[in-house]
């Protein structure tokens, strides 16, 4: 009998962002660890790289973004260990609604026997209501079946979040209710569809680094919400071992700023050292000549390089950078100093 093949579909908490381990590799791990043999599959290899990510360099560069194709991140991240043996077909930013329209080909490319379905989050907060995300993901089972008559599909709940306000977070827990009649209104015979509930257990606190994505302890939760699923269908046969105690957060290295030079006259750009587990970099500056206090930028930036502009010519300016991943910062690089061309 040959090994199960496993699709999974999903948001930026299924790819993962460089050096995660992912969901999914801990997953993969656990059948290795416990003689299990299974097939992961789809378009996807890596994990999402935002120092690659066509949209995110637009910004930090400052040029028009750009749109269709050209905007699809190559998925060639690293993972914190090894490498994922297998492919996926799983995106940031990816919802039920954009899914609909190219699953039935990625199925029909990959053969998957189960479809793990972890999708929702962006749809609620980007697309509209749980009835429409709902619909949505009918819609993604139908076009899947299309290509596979019989797969098996396995469809998560949207785990806890801090993110947002009140009235998003009771979208999130509406969208959970309705999801179980949902998904027994699509279960036939001939291809399952079952609930795996990842919400319950998941504490946003504990288990995420920003309120939205797991950390190493929530991608365990996450894993083993669905090999236990996958259980039910006899693959696997024995409950995820809990790896929390190896499986840890990386501390945030110092950045060195690596160069920082005059562009477009009044701008200056500055690039710097990538740090291992940064999900995200806080640039500083301060206006030296007239003796203004250092300011953090607003957001973070999603790069290794960044464009300030708009500064005042013949004004000397201190910047510095500091690794990010939620809210917790590693320490700041040296700061250096440009003075801006009249």
């Amino acid at each position: 009998m040959s090994a199960p093949r496993i699709m999974v579909l999903g948001d930026s908490l299924a790819s993962g962002m460089q050096d995660d381990y992912t969901w999914r590799w801990q997953l993969a791990q656990h059948f290795r660890h416990t003689g299990t043999a299974a097939e992961f599959v789809g378009p996807h290899t890596g994990t999402f790289s935002m120092y690659e990510d066509p949209v995110l360099l637009a910004l930090v560069e400052g040029r028009p973004v750009p749109t269709g194709p050209a905007t699809d991140n190559p998925m060639t991240g690293r993972y914190r260990e090894g490498r994922f043996e297998g492919g996926h077909c799983a995106r940031p930013g990816w919802t039920a609604h954009a899914a609909k329209s190219s699953v039935r080909r990625h199925v029909a490319a990959h053969r998957p026997d189960f479809l793990l379905i972890q999708l929702g989050f962006n749809d609620l907060a980007t697309v509209g209501p749980p009835e429409q995300a709902l619909r949505d993901l009918t819609a993604v089972v139908t076009e899947a079946r299309s290509a596979a008559p019989d797969v098996a599909v396995l469809v998560a709940t949207i785990t806890g979040t801090t993110w947002g306000n009140d009235w998003f977070r009771k979208t999130v827990e509406d969208y959970n209710a309705e999801l179980p009649a949902t998904v027994a209104a699509l279960s036939t015979d001939q291809s399952p569809v079952t609930l795996v509930n990842l919400h319950d257990g998941f504490d946003p606190d504990a288990h995420t680094y920003d309120g939205i994505h797991p950390n190493p302890a929530g991608e365990s939760a996450m894993a083993a919400g669905f090999a236990h699923a996958l259980r039910r269908f006899g693959v696997g046969h024995d409950r995820p071992r809990p790896s929390c105690s190896r499986l840890h957060e990386l501390p945030l290295g110092k950045p060195t700023i690596l160069a920082a030079r005059i562009q477009d006259g009044t701008g200056v750009r500055f690039e710097w050292s990538r740090v291992r587990g940064a999900a995200g970099y806080r640039v500083a500056l301060r206006d030296v000549t007239l003796g203004q206090p250092r300011q953090v930028g607003p957001i973070p930036v999603l790069g290794d390089h960044w464009l300030a502009q708009g500064l005042t010519a013949g004004h000397v300016y201190e910047f510095d950078v500091a690794s990010a991943r939620g809210e917790r910062l590693g320490p700041r690089s040296a700061p250096v100093r440009v003075t801006v061309d009249h």
